[in-house]
């Protein structure tokens, strides 16, 4: 079992912490190399509601649309 590690964005207002939190967050839930539970063990943190809800919207919206990419037949996610 390998050691978690811990990735620290720190920047200003506006440069794009919750974007790049939500990026890696799903680039580890894609990763081939990675056992499928995994991704429970990931601590993304935020400051502010506002930003934890655009993480969420972010991560799972990105997740759905790749999720009906390769499954057609899926309704769109405001339908949901």
């Amino acid at each position: 079992m390998t050691k978690p590690s811990l990735t620290v964005y720190s920047a200003s207002a506006g440069s794009g912490k919750t974007f790049t939190l939500a990026a890696y967050y799903i680039a580890q839930v894609l990763r081939n190399d990675v056992p499928d539970d995994e991704f429970k063990h990931i601590l993304a943190v935020t400051f502010t509601v506002k930003a934890t809800g655009e993480m969420k919207d972010r991560i799972l919206g990105t997740l759905y649309n790749i999720a009906c990419i390769c499954n057609e037949g899926m309704p769109s996610m405001e339908s949901i």
